[in-house]
């Protein structure tokens, strides 16, 4: 077990999804990132505070893997079967949150990316970004 914060960093330039604002339904899928040589990771997500209406104002942060990175995308899940991932409520504020991702190259599949759904399409549009 590696104890240092500098042990199999891997630095992954820019983010994943870049901020944008975000309205609909449809997810919005971030770009993969190569885990391989790689024991642990995080997905840290920041959404602006929302603007107009209605009053919904959530993102759905979620994690997904694959084992080819172009294919058969599927929830990451942690030791307990969850999803990893989280919610932020933007609704009065700008939020953040982040995920520790553990079991790479162990239990998890090679390709991560995460997944920003809004839970309701009559959401209001805020930016975001996703660091993986």
């Amino acid at each position: 077990m590696r104890h240092n914060p500098y042990d199999d960093v891997k630095i992954v330039g820019g983010t994943s999804l870049p901020a944008q604002s975000f309205s609909g339904s449809s997810a919005v899928d971030g770009s993969k990132v190569d885990t391989q040589g790689a024991d642990n990771a995080a997905i840290y997500a920041n959404g602006a505070e929302a603007s107009g209406s209605p009053s919904a104002a959530t993102l759905v942060v979620t994690l997904q893997e694959s084992a080819d990175g172009s294919t058969n995308w599927s929830n990451a899940l942690d030791n307990t079967s969850t999803v990893i991932g989280f919610t932020l409520n933007c609704e009065s504020a700008a939020a953040e949150n982040v995920a520790r991702i553990e079991g790479l190259n162990l239990n998890r599949k090679r390709y991560l990316r995460a997944v920003i759904t809004l839970p309701s399409p009559a959401a209001r549009p805020r930016p975001f970004s996703v660091l993986p």
